[in-house]
């Protein structure tokens, strides 16, 4: 499955967790800062948990047959020594790449609703600029005219100045207000709605996004109540309160960075004033969450790779192995929607690395992060290692193959300083990876590459399938299978040294 989809399926189901505890054992419930809190959680949680990778070895697994798609190939394409040169040719078909088609449609949404968002804040610098502004206690107050004053933006509060801050309905505004600022609730917002237009596809954003605003209305609501000296009783604070709120109420609109008083629903709002404060079970809601966490971590962090069984194919003298991340930085590679060739080719590597000490094998990895490396250096870093191998690992692209089978590709060069040693060492590697009563395909000859030309160590290069290959491409990123592609090579390894 595309990685990027399967990261945007668990981020929901995460997402969808979180949030329906929070429907069902704390909204409109008085734990309002615990509920902001908690719904900033949501979010960091539901872009986090799925990014984890935590192995986990218990499953006993039977071998299961290697990379079903069973055309695979060792191909190798004549140098420039004038040899003769085999092909296969199999007939294009055009095809439209919808996995491109959807993720343009999907950024071009993204785009327009951060496009939105950012005219809106701009219009808000600009209303600031426009107005008259004083500085009081280190908040900038904003003289207006504007209907939808007054409100909130980062330090500015935008009053309208028909409103007095000496009656009772102006004192609370206020003191409404100064909190949004003080607590810094509009960088929560930002954050919120930033997230809620990169990720739109995910519909709990977006409750989230309306219930924070809400959560941030009752903390603002509260606090204002708390600190007017002129009510002394919370009857009559609450009184007075409803009574601002229903006298000055107006509708404003949805994505807004924001906090605009009387834009919120009213009805809730005089709710929460009525009810009462003492939460039945209160600590239970909040610890509620932990075993929903856990549990999410369980679901779509670990991932399960089958028991490993003891290597039979154990070399008996330490041999050192070069591995080659093909491509890497700004040399992307093959790509295929958000498939990257180097990303692939190096989580292959990574990996052969992990497992290659069960087989007395020690790896050196050319590149082990996102960087690029000549090809120069590449034989450069091989050379002064003097290994007994060396191995370059990439991803193939169709080229006019038919991409529903694909192919896998071991190249030689018969230039290289230990051809003979090469092609046993494909040849090793090539039994491994094709099984007894599979459906084979072979051509043999040479390809002419720089790192395996130049080598002074045996080398080979392979293609692990073809990226527009979706069943093949899935297998890389099925942890059980990579692990039997890994532990392929390695036995080849083995094997060609033994021979």
């Amino acid at each position: 499955m595309n990685t990027i989809v399967l990261f945007l399926l668990k981020s929901i189901a995460v997402s969808g967790i979180l949030t329906t505890w929070y429907w069902l054992a704390l909204r409109d419930k008085w734990l309002h800062n615990y509920n902001r809190f908690f719904l900033l959680f949501t979010l960091y949680a539901s872009l986090q948990l799925p990014l984890l990778n935590i192995q986990l070895f218990t499953v006993n697994k039977a071998a299961s047959p290697l990379l079903s798609s069973a055309n695979t190939l060792l191909h190798t394409v004549i140098d420039d020594g004038g040899n003769t040169q085999q092909a296969i040719v199999q007939a294009a078909t055009t095809r439209i790449d919808w996995e491109f088609v959807v993720t343009a449609i999907a950024m071009t949404i993204s785009a327009v609703l951060l496009a939105i968002l950012l005219i809106r804040i701009v219009m808000i610098v600009n209303l600031r600029r426009k107005y008259t502004r004083t500085i009081e206690d280190g908040v900038e107050l904003v003289h207006t005219d504007l209907s939808k004053a007054p409100f909130s933006f980062m330090s500015s509060l935008f009053w309208r100045d028909d409103i007095s801050p000496d009656s009772e309905n102006g004192r609370l505004i206020l003191l409404h207000e100064l909190t949004h600022i003080r607590q810094k609730h509009t960088y929560d917002k930002l954050a919120c709605q930033v997230l809620t237009c990169i990720f739109w596809m995910n519909p709990f954003y977006w409750l989230i996004q309306k219930e924070l605003s809400m959560v941030h209305e009752f903390i603002a609501d509260d606090a204002a109540l708390l600190k007017d000296p002129h009510l002394q009783h919370a009857d009559s604070a609450t009184e007075a309160f409803a009574r601002m709120l229903l006298q000055t109420h107006n509708h404003g609109s949805y994505i807004t960075p924001e906090h605009q008083f009387f834009s919120s629903p009213v009805k809730r709002r005089l709710t929460m004033l009525q009810t009462n404060k003492s939460t039945s079970y209160s600590r239970l809601r909040r610890l509620g969450v932990l075993p929903l966490v856990a549990g999410s971590i369980l679901l779509f962090s670990f991932g399960m790779r089958g028991e490993r069984k003891p290597v039979a194919e154990k070399a008996d003298k330490k041999i050192v192995l070069v591995v080659d991340a093909g491509h890497g930085g700004m040399d992307h590679g093959t790509t295929s929607g958000f498939l990257e060739e180097k990303d692939l080719n190096l989580k292959v590597c990574k990996r052969i690395g992990e497992l290659a000490p069960e087989y007395n094998v020690e790896v050196h990895q050319v590149r082990d992060k996102d960087e690029y490396v000549s090809l120069a250096d590449r034989v450069k870093i091989s050379d002064n290692l003097h290994p007994d191998y060396f191995i370059s690992i990439h991803v193939n692209n169709g080229h006019g193959k038919n991409a529903d089978t694909g192919t896998f590709e071991i190249a030689i060069n018969a230039r290289n300083n230990k051809a003979a040693e090469s092609r046993k060492l494909a040849d090793a590697v090539y039994r491994n990876i094709l099984r007894p009563g599979w459906e084979q395909g072979l051509a043999t000859a040479e390809k002419s590459l720089f790192v395996l030309r130049d080598n002074k160590a045996p080398a080979i290069l392979i293609e692990l399938g073809d990226i527009k290959n979706k069943t093949q491409m899935a297998q890389l990123n099925d942890n059980t299978k990579l692990d039997e592609l890994c532990d392929a090579i390695l036995k080849g390894v083995v094997e060609a040294h033994k021979s």
